[in-house]
């Protein structure tokens, strides 16, 4: 596929883009888990003590056709990842600014561009075009994505600190909505494979 839509999370202080997925070495694993502690014990309490889990970056849509790659901009938290469902009823989703990047829908092509989002001119800028039909799949894809994360976190908490593995799975998954069936406006809720679940959701 010449298009990708890929979850990432922006790290070492706004210095490298994460590409999220169950292929996280350790190291990226818990740098992607965002806390600073002398031990993995502390990493997991800090997360499990913490209201809400805010993930930097966003989505990064790719054409392997051009080159071209959109990319999230400030303030945009990977958390939001569904609302680029918005597009299949026409809407541009919250996508960051600094660029901002934006969606625009024209019958059943959609074009996402890496600014213009909050009214700027998008003269000269990146663009990424594709079907509006190629979206609900790339979502998909990205969801599959998150779920080997998932399984990934769930992997290194049962070695770090296996009595509280279930809890933190649990609170990763709720902060970035990864688990539920996706709701596609036009389409019937997805729910991922049985196989993606991970340990303590129900069949």
């Amino acid at each position: 596929m010449t298009l990708r839509l890929r979850p990432v999370m922006e790290i070492d202080g706004f210095k490298r883009s994460l590409e999220i997925s169950g292929e996280l070495t350790a190291a990226d694993l818990e740098a992607a888990l965002s806390v600073l502690a002398d031990e993995a014990q502390d990493v997991i309490g800090e997360l499990l003590d913490r209201d809400g889990l805010i993930a930097t970056g966003g989505l990064e849509l790719h054409d392997g056709r051009t080159g071209v790659t959109i990319t999230p901009g400030c303030c945009s938290g990977l958390e939001d990842w569904r609302t680029w469902a918005e597009a299949l009823d026409g809407r541009s989703p919250w996508m960051g600014h600094d660029p901002s990047p934006s969606i625009e829908v024209d019958g059943d092509l959609m074009r996402v561009w890496q600014n213009g989002g909050l009214g700027e001119s998008r003269s000269g800028c990146a663009c990424v075009e594709l079907p509006v039909a190629a979206l609900p799949p790339l979502l998909l894809a990205v969801q599959s994505d998150l779920m080997g994360f998932l399984r990934r976190v769930e992997q290194w908490a049962d070695a770090v600190a296996p009595t509280l593995s279930a809890r933190l799975v649990a609170k990763v998954d709720d902060a970035l909505a990864i688990s539920a069936p996706l709701d596609l406006p036009g389409e019937a809720k997805v729910t991922p494979p049985t196989g993606s679940r991970h340990r303590g959701e129900e069949a």
